[in-house]
């Protein structure tokens, strides 16, 4: 009767043992910090296809241009045009706002070209400059801090309610928050081709965000907020530094999306985008088209007249 009465203990024990070693086994720690239950690296690429997807960014460059002499080049303008992300007709280069498997958009690949997180180790990272011609290279600390917003509120105490400082808060900017991108371009003709072509020399992103305004306390200890949109460049990329990175992200085709293109397809060749003129070399050096003419709707009437010109100037040139 004592041994059958023991039986039990044993089978209790036994039980408490294996259930330790796989308490034990199973909060095993990786080197990374994930552990067996909740592993944080991924096991594959992402899958999107039922079939073996080859990597865009193992094979894919960019095309290059035609060799130009200057001496061909009888004609040139300079422009600079905006990029509007609300627009419908630009929604691919702004979806999806955050990354989706292979997906980026085209805020999210300057970002990533950027790395500012590994930037100062990492010699392939995308540089900005400090202005349009890009021969002067923005700092590190420059572009982080036009990446991040700062502020300050009123810090009260929570049993009384009375103000006892004020409490910093940063706030980082993301990809989805690039609402505009200002481009520099030259259209020339050249006299030994016969043709009309443009290049697009640099790109800055501006990102839309709304800058918090506090007044301070008002009647009640409540805080008086208001929201004033602010426009921010980060900085200016040198398109041709900028066209390996766009070379390796797919676009989604909107026709056809088993033929999907490149950032660098659509900007350089097939310039699949919409955008408007706000202004054109001029004897100023940096008169806008804001400048002289105050109502929008002229505005656009004006950009749409610098754009005949630059058509007209090509068909002038033939007879029929």
């Amino acid at each position: 009767m004592k041994k059958l009465a023991l039986i039990p203990v044993f089978l209790l024990i036994a039980a408490v043992s294996f259930a330790q070693i796989d308490e034990e086994e199973g909060a095993e720690e990786y080197s990374d910090g994930s552990t067996l239950e909740q592993p944080t690296q991924p096991v594959r690429p992402a899958v999107e296809h039922s079939w073996e997807q080859e990597d865009i960014g193992d094979f894919a460059t960019q095309v290059p241009y035609v060799h130009q002499r200057q001496a061909d080049v009888m004609y040139y303008i300079t422009i600079w045009r905006r990029i509007d992300l609300r627009e419908k007709m630009n929604h691919h280069l702004y979806f999806p706002q955050e990354k989706r498997g292979t997906w980026r958009s085209l805020g999210q690949v300057i970002l990533d070209a950027v790395d500012l997180e590994n930037a100062e180790n990492n010699q392939d990272a995308l540089p900005f400059y400090t202005d349009e011609f890009c021969n002067i290279p923005q700092s590190l600390e420059q572009t982080k801090a036009a990446l991040v917003e700062r502020r300050t509120i009123p810090k009260y105490d929570p049993e009384t309610f009375e103000l006892i400082g004020e409490e910093e808060i940063v706030e980082q900017h993301a990809a989805k928050e690039i609402s505009y991108y200002d481009i520099k371009e030259l259209w020339f003709f050249d006299k030994e081709r016969s043709v009309l072509e443009v290049r697009i020399l640099e790109v800055a992103p501006k990102i839309e965000y709304e800058k918090v305004l506090n007044t301070g306390p008002q009647e009640g200890d409540e805080e008086a907020v208001g929201g004033v949109k602010q426009t921010r460049t980060l900085g200016h990329i040198y398109y041709d530094e900028l066209r390996p990175y766009l070379a390796q992200q797919e676009v989604f085709n909107v026709r056809n999306n088993a033929q999907r293109p490149s950032f660098d397809d659509v900007l350089t060749w097939k310039r699949e985008f919409s955008s408007y003129i706000y202004a054109e070399q001029n004897v100023y050096n940096d008169r806008w088209i804001s400048d002289y003419i105050l109502n929008a709707r002229d505005q656009r009437i004006e950009s749409d007249k610098i754009t005949d010109k630059i058509r007209s100037f090509e068909h002038e040139l033939w007879e029929f």
